[in-house]
């Protein structure tokens, strides 16, 4: 059962991403020889008024694609939740790297971006149990949800505050509505939500589940609790304390810039993958 668990899960995850991917590198591609055709056969004012149209559909499929991402991870989501084992996570060392790649990325962008971590006193190491892959996944779409919810121009404020044993997240944001309060503490879906599409709240909680952290929101807070798991005993010597690898580091800013360049970068045209 467990073998054609992960048979499924990779089909899901891998394969119908893989798919989509593969689709939207021919549409890219395609678009991309237009554009060059339209360079070499059009005078520079017909190229010049074109060229507003190609960014609006260059964005619109870095776009596509991200919902892509998002559908796969989604319809392998149950499956992951039966299959991923929380590991030993030293969660500091990866939260200090996330928030400096993040406000790093969200410089010279199209609106004031800026997150901030903060400890408790006395707290410089974070032992828990997660995934750092799900621990990405989970950030980066409560980065972009407070991109999105902070009404423009306005800067956007991020603070992530650690103590024993629990995270808080909070933006300067107006606070989630009803519906996706309870859709993200409780999974319960509205048929509003349901005709909007969104699927980074169902995946922050399908995330959340597959490591053991529970989800709240405090009295009178607008922000979101995370409470979590103890790291177990034995396994505090397998536990590295040193700085991620290079290769988690590059496949953490892979994921924040084709995240953020849909929020921080519209209108203009996307950077390559």
């Amino acid at each position: 059962m467990l073998q054609d668990d992960e048979s499924l899960a990779l089909a899901l995850r891998g394969g119908l991403r893989g798919r989509f991917q593969g689709t939207f590198n021919q549409l890219e591609n395609a678009v991309e020889v237009l554009d060059d055709y339209m360079l070499q056969h059009l005078n520079p004012a017909e190229y010049a008024d074109l060229r507003t149209m190609m960014r609006e559909i260059n964005w619109q499929l870095a776009y596509l694609r991200r919902l892509g991402d998002h559908a796969a991870d989604a319809a392998a989501a149950p499956v992951l939740q039966m299959l991923r084992v929380p590991a030993p996570l030293e969660l500091l060392s990866q939260l200090h790297e996330t928030v400096e790649l993040f406000n790093e990325l969200t410089v010279g962008g199209t609106r004031a971006v800026h997150a901030r971590l903060e400890t408790a006193p006395g707290l410089d190491v974070f032992p828990t149990m997660g995934d750092p892959a799900l621990l990405d996944g989970l950030l980066v779409n409560l980065f972009t949800n407070s991109i999105q919810a902070v009404p423009e121009p306005g800067a956007v404020e991020i603070t992530l505050t650690c103590t024993q044993n629990q995270l808080l997240y909070r933006d300067n944001g107006p606070g989630l509505p009803q519906d996706a309060r309870c859709l993200l503490l409780e999974g319960v879906w509205t048929s509003e939500l349901l005709a909007k599409g969104g699927l980074g709240l169902p995946l922050i909680r399908a995330y959340c589940t597959a490591m053991g952290w529970q989800i709240s929101q405090p009295e009178g807070e607008r922000g979101l609790l995370f409470t979590l798991p103890t790291c177990q005993a034995e396994a505090l010597g397998t536990l590295h304390l040193s700085a991620p690898d290079t290769g988690s580091t590059r496949r953490r800013r892979r994921l924040y810039e084709s995240e953020l360049r849909l929020y921080l970068s519209a209108p203009e045209e996307p950077s390559d993958t």
